[in-house]
């Protein structure tokens, strides 16, 4: 499942934290993408890299067991 979203908030760590607690959750693969970066959301370092702003065109990438779950819960907090 393939996700535009726009950012409603700057990511902060916590925002990175809780996406990545979330995430991980679940038993999807997600890819969060951003620009030219793109990073798994189950790893806190990667979504800090991407260090996207409000208003950020993001695309959500959600595969496998749990994807369409994992992208709803994503989604509400992106």
């Amino acid at each position: 499942m393939k996700l535009v979203l726009t950012a409603k908030t700057d990511l902060t760590l916590p925002l990175a934290k809780r996406l990545a607690e979330v995430a991980s959750e679940t038993r999807a693969d997600v890819r969060l993408l951003y620009k030219d970066k793109g990073a798994n959301v189950k790893s806190l370092m990667g979504l800090i890299s991407l260090s996207y702003k409000k208003g950020s065109a993001l695309t959500l990438v959600t595969e496998g067991k749990d994807a369409e779950k994992a992208a709803e819960r994503l989604r509400a907090l992106i």
